[in-house]
């Protein structure tokens, strides 16, 4: 994949992360933050791009969603969201595989207790970034379940086969 067509992807992947994290969302009821799917499409930009891509994808699609509805969000989604691709692989024909599934799980890992510590800090109580978990779950189960139906239409069409090279 030549350099023009990796940046055309992450703008690519930054807007739908954008769009998805901004607008399909779920209020926590805490007030403290929402759930959204916006985590499955960082999971699919780090199948299908280089690492530092879809770091920068991932952290200008989540942040720019912090900077309109939770400004204080900025600095931990910059650094979890950039965490969440870590352990993925663009390497392969496939979006789906058990290395890319494991990968998203620990990334749902990752943004929970990333999250949980940054409301610890952030709220100074341990007991009231405890109280949001049980909401903040949610959004990586559901950000999995979709991740896993667009990669598996993705694979069924052979997208990166027939789109990336």
């Amino acid at each position: 994949m030549n350099k023009t067509k990796k940046l055309t992807l992450s703008a690519l992947f930054g807007a739908m992360i954008f769009v998805t994290t901004l607008f399909v969302q779920i209020p926590s009821p805490l007030g403290m933050g929402y759930a959204h799917i916006g985590d499955a499409f960082i999971y699919l930009a780090a199948c299908v791009l280089p690492c530092h891509y879809a770091i920068f994808a991932s952290a200008v699609g989540a942040c720019l969603a912090d900077a309109i509805v939770f400004p204080a969000y900025i600095i931990p989604t910059l650094i979890i969201k950039s965490l969440l691709v870590l352990a993925f692989s663009d390497k392969g024909e496939k979006i789906i595989t058990p290395r890319n599934i494991t990968a998203a799980i620990l990334g749902g890992v990752i943004g929970v207790v990333g999250y949980f510590v940054a409301e610890w800090i952030m709220y100074a109580s341990m007991y009231t970034a405890l109280a949001n978990v049980v909401f903040t779950i949610a959004q990586p189960i559901v950000s999995f379940v979709v991740y896993l139906v667009v990669g598996y239409g993705l694979d069924k069409v052979n997208f990166k086969k027939r789109f990336l090279r």
